[in-house]
């Protein structure tokens, strides 16, 4: 009799053991978990032709547009991504260029060496008078101390855009690229 039920046992056991779980993944599909730690697909009985396929999204960065009055001494404009943010202030007129003062703040986990910013300037006729990429800070390389740590501010650089002189402008930034460590 024990070795009926141990018999029984072992042959409900392997049952088990060899159907492996089934999952069903957010975009439909359905895979199969195996008890060796490996899966695969499970093949989904509608026909895929009967299906339309959808284009790939690309994602491309925005562009964040403000006017900009010259002689404001508020802040104009805040940029954030993964963490750090940008705060654009002070526009000034001074020798043919349009300037901003910076000033950076690391909010995220990790230190930053580097932010680049992207720029475009359109002018109150609605032509685009200036577009650039511009680093506004960056650390000294293999100077870990030069680093800006989490939950710090930095002055950054200030961006100096050659353009007309006039009263407004439309300022559009993004921020382009931060560098971690």
């Amino acid at each position: 009799m024990k070795h009926f039920v141990l018999a029984a046992s072992l042959a409900s056991l392997s049952a088990f053991a060899g159907a492996g779980e089934i999952l069903r993944l957010k975009d439909g599909r359905a895979i199969q978990l195996n008890d060796d730690f490996t899966w695969h697909y499970i093949a989904s009985e509608e026909n895929s032709a009967d299906k339309p396929h959808a284009a790939p999204l690309i994602v491309q960065p925005t562009l964040t547009g403000v006017v900009v009055t010259l002689g404001d001494n508020r802040p104009i404009l805040q940029l954030s991504d993964s963490g750090v943010d940008v705060v654009l202030s002070a526009p000034r007129y001074e020798q043919g260029q349009l300037k901003l003062d910076s000033a950076i703040t690391n909010q995220s986990s990790q230190s930053v060496i580097a932010v680049r910013l992207a720029i475009r300037v359109q002018d109150a006729q609605g032509q685009w008078s200036e577009e650039q990429e511009v680093t506004i800070w960056q650390s000294i390389k293999r100077m870990a101390e030069t680093y800006l740590r989490p939950h710090t501010s930095v002055e950054g650089k200030s961006l100096e855009l050659i353009l007309e002189e006039q009263s407004q402008y439309t300022l559009y930034a993004t921020i382009k690229q931060i560098e971690t460590r």
